[in-house]
């Protein structure tokens, strides 16, 4: 308590010197934890936008679907499957989907296209795919009787390629999976924008059963679409459906060369690697940032601390005379960086801190910084507004890390003045 006081004092000692080194210290600690938030907010926003919609956050294939996706490599899917998954206490909603690939048009225009086989009802608790409805309906809970055509509800850019609206008949032909060439004729009941490039461009949705007619399936399905209720446990997740349902939680590495029919049960990390490591090298680079903010920040305590040290070079003496032991005087030293690094951290925590928190309930508009609405990256589309993520960490981990940078930039000032000989210094020799 004590050295903390004597901290203070010597502070005020040169209060525009403590202040600009404060100054600094708060502002680096302030654009540390902004920038962090800002960083989670907008990863966040990409998974979920990438996951969301197209993928889920688990899936589950079989070991060779995951290796070479082929519309022949089908599981069979049955109630007691999807309630065993369901029962898991993360998991919210479960999707079975048919996936295929093939040609989608009519006497004008084609287009090769993604089409989803989905139960209407769980594709709509699992994905918001239905909330993104810009023109006519979602498909109906069952399918129309024979002979009318099937029910199809196509992705925005699908619409424009093909220059087709709500109510217009599409015809599409794709290799089933008996090796013959599946066709049927469909009738755009509704069109989705969802933010979501490879949807909104390439991907149909049908009913399952007439996927599964069309593909020759005869009810099997290549992959079970799961919703979670924390997107950053979906691979603890993935480990607790797996071993629920008694599958893999990685594909084997014999799938290359064999049929292994095996379920695979993979989280959104395994599924879309490319935006998994571009996360982590994100959240990597963090620590170049802190190096290259702080350094600032380091440089203005040193010589604070340096400045200080000097002009307090006979006091030190005196005290040093009057039997001050240096290891007293370096931790008396210690504790003023401390008090200084403490008191400009915490105030560029709080500032920072509340900043953020502004950002995360109000958003941050893009449009002050690009001249468009909304952009694309990474196949998702982003929105004018970006909703910062604030955690505990994004706020604790700069303070300490400046702390520890403040402590460490003193230590050379302390080791200084604790190695001072008090007779030169009190005659003035040095």
């Amino acid at each position: 308590m004590i050295s903390a006081k004597l901290g203070l004092r010597n502070l005020a000692r040169n209060r525009w010197r403590s202040g600009l080194t404060l100054a600094a210290i708060a502002v680096s600690v302030a654009l540390m934890v902004w920038t962090l938030a800002f960083y989670e907010g907008w990863l966040t926003q990409m998974v979920r936008g990438a996951t969301a919609v197209e993928t889920a956050q688990v899936q589950v294939h079989t070991a060779a679907y995951v290796d070479k996706p082929r519309v022949y490599r089908a599981f069979p899917v049955r109630d007691a499957l999807v309630d065993a998954i369901e029962a898991v206490p993360e998991v919210l909603a479960v999707s079975p989907r048919i996936e295929a690939h093939g040609l989608l048009g009519n006497e004008e225009r084609s287009q090769v296209v993604r089409l989803l086989g989905v139960d209407p009802d769980r594709e709509r608790a699992t994905t918001p795919v239905a909330q993104g409805l810009v023109a006519g309906r979602w498909l109906a809970p069952e399918p129309p009787a024979y002979p009318a055509p099937r029910e199809v509800v196509i992705g925005e850019g699908v619409s424009r390629q093909l220059r087709v609206g709500v109510e217009a008949e599409l015809v599409v032909f794709l290799e089933a999976a008996d090796g013959s060439l599946g066709n049927d004729l469909l009738n755009v009941v509704g069109i989705v924008r969802t933010g979501n490039t490879q949807v909104d461009r390439l991907t149909v949705y049908v009913h399952r059963r007439d996927a599964a007619f069309v593909t020759a399936l005869d009810g099997d399905v290549h992959e079970l679409a799961i919703r979670t209720a924390d997107l950053s446990r979906a691979r603890e997740t993935a480990a607790a459906v797996a071993a629920r349902i008694g599958a893999l939680d990685r594909a084997p590495p014999d799938a290359a060369h064999s049929e292994d029919d095996r379920l695979v049960v993979r989280p959104w990390q395994a599924v879309l690697p490319a935006v998994d490591q571009m996360m982590l090298v994100f959240r990597r680079s963090y620590w170049v940032m802190y190096l290259l903010v702080y350094l600032v920040a380091g440089v203005g305590i040193l010589n604070t601390q340096r400045m200080s040290a000097l002009e307090r070079r006979r006091e030190f003496g005196v005290m040093m005379a009057l039997g001050m032991r240096p290891r007293r005087m370096f931790r008396a030293l210690q504790v003023e960086t401390a008090v200084l690094g403490l008191i400009g951290a915490a105030g560029g925590g709080v500032l920072g801190g509340a900043l953020a928190w502004y950002h995360a309930t109000a958003g941050l508009n893009l449009a002050t910084f690009t001249d468009q609405a909304g952009f694309s990256y990474m196949g998702v589309a982003f929105t004018d507004r970006i909703y910062f993520a604030l955690s505990p960490m994004a706020v604790i981990q700069p303070v300490v890390i400046m702390l520890l940078v403040a402590l460490l930039c003193g230590l050379w000032p302390a080791i200084k003045a604790a190695r001072l000989d008090p007779a030169p210094t009190l005659s003035g020799r040095v």
